[in-house]
């Protein structure tokens, strides 16, 4: 056998085989021919247009063979009548006998298997019509209830059923003797059916095809489910089951798509093999009795009888190698088999290799968890794997707990990560530990760095300071390990504390390191000796019996200041102790942390534009330097988030942008959180408010309630995230009885007058708090089944329901 082409000078929309697969009918607006099969191909044997009278009785949908007497044909045609015909007429017309009955064009007609005589039709005006071919009229009515029906079908195993499908996209199951009702119905399609096919072996089996450009097969054993779907590129005009196969259906397009394909509906993405010889489209198919003989019409004018061994395998096509990755991060990957060859069909003389797989024709489904192997499905048979050219193998490796992408990581973090109420510093290292003991280490990494960048308290800019001989290591309050300075330099610091800035008052002598109160007395200003304890107090010396700490002992703190930057080299030295000093940030050592910091005072301190360095005024220039340059730095320390001195707003910007493009929103909403205001400007509000509301559905989705309110609480500057904490939620309660709505506060039901709520162990009215069995739905007080659950399994309502209390 070998592919036959006929061309015709008209299209022709229909086609039919005779019982013995010897004969096939082809119909059309302008064509009605028979043409017999053989080995030498294709044939014509009769052309039924014929005549002086053509009229539209002549302009055919469809056309079916009888399937009892070969002799008789009938058609659907366009102007609404079907018309029967006998090929043993000995006239030259053919037509038998002509029923006007449907209102609209007739899109289908089917004879039914056994008896010849019944024939039924589906028309454009939603009626079906039975028709007794002895009787020669309409024996019954069915209407669909919808706008068109477009194919209808005897059902071959159960002869007295037949299917209807119609524009509405409902499938209807029709018992021929009761027309007045249908049997059973059930939506198939998102649009309108076009085709339906019964399995020729498979007695529940029902195809079907449409605009939503999918083939569903259907099992009609009880209730109707879909067995597979079959996914095409274009709407689906006809379907035919391959004879002698369990899964194999063919089909072809209504609109764009020329070809034929043969599809496996275990592989509903690829066909299975495609036929490309029709050069418009494709409008009847049918099989000649044998799985590899298909024969066809289309709009291109041609009858083309295919030969299956010929027709294209897209499987064969198609790239073996594969790879995609799950959401849960699972890793599938496809590849060829070991030890593979790859050979050329005999059916397919071609000078290049195809790279088709002859060696296991079983697919192994594969699933590869924790580095081992295990077979999903093995053997063959027709309910077993699929059989088929074999191409790949797909191989499933499930990703490990500590992975770097687990649903675990996500649940932990959120419980433990810290988001405010501590320094950022501590918030940091608090969340990087988190994240480091999740082995998440790039995570745990850029809490590290925004640590580094922002938790240091930086940010100020303070005037450059000038090379000094003798730098001073900087001190802060918070250092613990700090001791207090005894040097020399300390006890000069300290006389000049004392001095107030005077340059005569003697402050270049030698100065022991503590000042006694009566020493102070020998001032003669009172706010000199006032002057003299806030000295005394902010340099660490101590004072006796004037001030107590706590239970009484003092507490030395040191304070060390870097040298003033030498503004003048050819300065005096003397001028050095004239110098005026600030007080440092704390008078004293607090006895804990300090978690919410005062905002920065306004400044009131000269800017660089006042300091000018003029002749007589050398003091106050020094002076005014030193009090712009330590009342910046105390600006900056209480200000909250610091900042780096270079620009890293933007970089950490697109960090948060990285994590939420990765999926991972956890980490760039509690980093927006944690920074606060500092990059809020970097990044478009609506981006932010996606992220938010993401991470909160993925809270509520793991029923983290508590810490999804915190984020929407932390959430002050997006209104659209902090209104999900305002929308309320309504419980309402029914009726036991008649499941009538309760209004608020009410006992009894206005339904049906019964009371709502009784307990089950004292049979009195519950007030207030009501629990109840989620198995057998009787509850009552909560001490009475408190107290009947600790001794009984039992329900107290006598149900015997084995009720739970937890």
């Amino acid at each position: 056998m070998r592919t036959v082409h006929v061309t015709q000078d008209v299209p022709a929309n229909a086609l039919d085989l005779s019982p013995d697969n010897t004969q096939v009918v082809i119909a059309g607006r302008h064509v009605f021919k028979i043409f017999s099969l053989d080995e030498n191909g294709l044939e014509e044997k009769a052309n039924l247009r014929a005549g002086k009278h053509l009229n539209l009785n002549f302009s055919c949908n469809d056309v079916v063979w009888n399937p009892v007497e070969d002799s008789l044909l009938a058609t659907a045609s366009t102007n609404g009548a079907v018309v029967t015909w006998n090929l043993n007429k000995a006239s030259r017309s053919k037509l038998d006998c002509v029923f006007n009955d449907h209102t609209r064009t007739v899109h289908k007609v089917s004879f039914h298997p056994g008896e010849g005589h019944l024939l039924i039709s589906g028309s454009h005006d939603g009626y079906m019509k039975l028709f007794d071919l002895r009787r020669r009229e309409a024996s019954m009515t069915f209407t669909s209830n919808a706008e068109s029906v477009r194919d209808v079908k005897f059902n071959p195993h159960h002869p007295i059923t037949f299917c209807a499908v119609s524009e509405n996209g409902n499938v209807q199951i029709w018992d021929m003797r009761r027309p007045d009702r249908v049997e059973k119905q059930y939506t198939a399609h998102g649009g309108p059916i076009f085709a339906l096919d019964w399995h020729p072996d498979i007695r529940h089996w029902l195809a079907t095809a449409g605009r939503d450009k999918t083939i569903k097969v259907w099992d009609l054993h009880e209730n109707p489910t879909a067995v597979n779907t079959i996914q095409t590129i274009a709407s689906v005009g006809r379907i035919k089951w391959r004879p002698n196969t369990k899964y194999h259906i063919a089909s072809s397009a209504l609109l764009w798509d020329c070809s034929i394909n043969v599809w496996d509906t275990r592989r509903p993405y690829i066909p299975l093999a495609a036929f490309h010889e029709h050069r418009n489209l494709t409008t009847a198919i049918a099989w000649a009795g044998d799985p590899n003989t298909l024969i066809s019409v289309g709009k291109d004018c041609s009858l083309i009888q295919h030969w299956f061994p010929d027709a294209v395998r897209p499987m064969e096509e198609v790239n073996p190698l594969a790879l995609a990755i799950g959401t849960l991060g699972h890793v599938a990957a496809a590849r060829p088999p070991p030890h593979a060859t790859l050979t050329l069909s005999p059916a397919q003389p071609s000078t290049q290799p195809q790279p088709s797989i002859s060696t296991p024709r079983t697919i192994p489904n594969t699933k590869r968890c924790g580095g081992s192997i295990s077979s999903i499905s093995s053997g063959g048979g027709e309910s077993g794997a699929f059989s088929g050219t074999v191409i790949s193998k797909v191989e499933v490796a499930a990703s490990e707990p500590s992975g770097a992408v687990s649903t675990q990581h996500l649940i932990i973090c959120a419980k433990q990560y810290l988001l405010t109420g501590r320094p950022l510093a501590e918030i940091c290292e608090h969340n990087a530990a988190v994240a480091s003991g999740l082995s998440r280490h790039q995570v745990a990494l850029t809490w590290q760095m925004l640590h580094l960048l922002y938790g240091g308290g930086g940010g100020s800019e303070l005037l450059p300071p000038a090379p000094t001989s003798h730098p001073a290591p900087p001190t802060t309050r918070d250092d613990s390990t700090t001791t207090p300075d005894t040097t020399q330099d300390a006890d000069q610091r300290s006389a000049r504390h004392l001095s107030g800035g005077d340059a005569g008052g003697g402050g270049g002598g030698d100065t022991s390191g503590g000042l006694s109160a009566e020493e102070g007395d020998t001032e003669t200003d009172d706010t000199d000796t006032h002057e003299l304890k806030l000295t005394n107090i902010a340099s660490g010396m101590t004072v006796t019996q004037d001030f107590f700490f706590g239970d009484g002992e003092v507490s030395q703190v040191s304070f060390d200041y870097d040298p003033l930057p030498a503004l003048d080299p050819n300065l005096d030295p003397a001028l050095d102790s004239a110098r005026d000093w600030t007080l440092p940030t704390e008078a004293f050592e607090p006895r804990q942390d300090i978690l919410h910091r005062s905002p920065a005072p306004p400044r009131q301190y000269p800017t660089p534009d006042d300091l000018q360095d003029t002749e007589g005024e050398l003091g106050y220039v020094v002076s005014g330097a030193r009090v712009l340059g330590e009342m910046a730095g105390v600006e900056a320390g209480v200000g909250g988030v610091g900042e780096a001195e270079w620009k890293c707003g933007p970089l950490v910007a697109e960090t948060l942008k990285h994590y939420a493009s990765l999926g991972d929103v956890q980490m760039a909403v509690t980093c927006f959180i944690v920074l606060g205001h500092t990059i809020k400007g970097l990044l478009e509000e609506a981006e932010v408010e996606h992220w938010f509301l993401s991470y909160i559905n993925l809270l509520h989705h793991f029923r983290l309630w508590n810490v999804a309110n915190q984020v929407i609480q932390l959430a002050a500057c997006l209104p659209s995230v902090m209104q999900q904490n305002q929308q309320s939620t309504t419980v309402t309660i029914q009726c036991g009885r008649c499941n009538y709505t309760l209004s608020r506060n009410s006992v009894m039901c206005r339904k049906c007058g019964g009371v709502a709520a009784t307990c089950s162990v004292c049979h009195g009215v519950v007030r207030g708090l009501y629990v109840w069995c989620q198995g057998c739905l009787h509850g009552g007080h909560l001490h009475h089944l408190r107290d009947w659950m600790a001794t009984n399994r039992a329900c107290p309502a006598g149900c015997g329901h084995l009720c739970e209390y937890t």
